[in-house]
């Protein structure tokens, strides 16, 4: 599933993950104008999203009907008061969501904390305030992302102080810990099954890492671990995190030397297992700048770590390089140059799917 913006309207596209004809098109208003979708997961044949700002969207995955639509800022409005919404003199506009779903819980992060909601229709089950009551930051702000598992949620933000949170649900009462981070924008949380939580920066484009690429959390204890990756030295881009469930992997850029660089992390310690260091020399193209160069997410397939970037990105389509590696060791397994520049990467028993940074998707056979 793509989107593209229109104005103050998304459109919706399915494609045949077998064949890649189209399955439906869906045109979706959007309250405000040029909002890009955040997808929260494709659950029992629902697609969940919101618009950024106000509303929490469920979508049919068969035909794209609109199975249902909150306005949370609205309800929230009802029992809450303005201040823990938009702050002092500022508007909805500064209200955000992010979705996460599940089977049981639609999961949103949102600038006045954590919400449940009911995947049926959308109705709130509980809410958890996250904000300073008692000082002047009602507000939260630049919203990382979640993460789940079991009876725990983890919440990143990134004002009005860096900070991640451990929420911990049992019987009803939430038990929540708060850790700063060592960031001024940290990313969503990745944890493994053993509970490791692992954060690195935000990418929206290439940016400056400054002495900390990725740190590692414990609810309770606060940040457990910091990896400063090779900044100094030049780096320029940055990905996300991605996890094997005993290790963090995470990519580099460097414009001085001209190298893309994979880490493999100890999760629980942050200790390097292994490097890669793969040439960009003769790609001729500037890291620090995101309109020449962009990393994509990296993901993990089985014991296959498939990393990659994208050059031109900015161009209709770009182009750029897929490299797998094993996991354990970082050999590689295999590369393949792409026609798009590639933002994200998404493996099935049978196919990897590639969007582009800007537009196109690509399948390949896992074999």
């Amino acid at each position: 599933m793509t989107a593209t913006a229109r104005d103050a309207s998304v459109v919706l596209y399915a494609y045949d993950a077998a064949d890649g004809a189209k399955r439906w098109r869906q045109q979706i208003e959007f309250s405000r104008e040029r909002r890009y979708p955040q997808f929260g997961g494709l659950i029992d044949g629902t697609v969940y999203l919101t618009d950024t700002r106000t509303d929490v969207l469920a979508v049919d995955a068969s035909d794209g009907t609109l199975r249902w639509r909150v306005n949370l800022h609205e309800r929230l409005g009802e029992t809450v008061s303005d201040r823990f919404l938009t702050g002092s003199g500022r508007s909805a506009d500064w209200f955000s969501l992010l979705p996460l779903a599940t089977p049981d819980t639609v999961y949103i992060q949102s600038s006045y904390g954590v919400h449940g909601l009911n995947p049926e229709d959308g109705s709130e089950q509980w809410r958890i305030y996250l904000g300073d009551r008692n000082g002047d930051s009602h507000v939260l702000e630049d919203l990382g992302g979640l993460a789940v598992r079991a009876n725990r949620v983890w919440a990143s933000y990134g004002g009005p102080t860096p900070a991640v949170f451990t929420i911990e649900m049992f019987d009803g009462s939430p038990k929540v810990d708060r850790a700063t981070a060592p960031l001024d924008q940290p990313g969503r949380p990745v944890v493994t099954s053993d509970g490791d939580v692992g954060i690195a920066r935000q990418v929206v484009w290439s940016t400056d890492a400054r002495e900390t690429l990725a740190f590692g959390v414990a609810g309770g204890t606060g940040v457990t671990w910091q990896f400063p990756g090779l900044a100094s030295s030049g780096a320029a881009a940055f990905s996300s995190l991605a996890t094997d469930g005993e290790r963090m992997f995470i990519c580099e850029g460097h414009e001085q030397q001209e190298l893309f660089v994979v880490y493999a992390l100890r999760a629980s310690t942050g200790g390097i297992e292994w490097v890669v260091r793969d040439s960009l020399s003769d790609r001729t193209v500037a890291t620090a700048s995101p309109a020449e160069f962009r990393l994509c997410q990296p993901v993990v397939a089985g014991d296959t770590l498939v990393v990659g970037y994208g050059t031109a990105p900015d161009q209709e389509t770009g182009h750029g390089e897929l490299i797998a590696l094993s996991t354990s060791d970082g050999r590689e397994r295999w590369r393949t140059d792409l026609p798009v520049a590639p933002r994200d990467v998404a493996v099935t028993a049978d196919r990897l799917y590639v969007g582009g940074q800007k537009r196109g998707i690509l399948a390949f056979a896992t074999d």
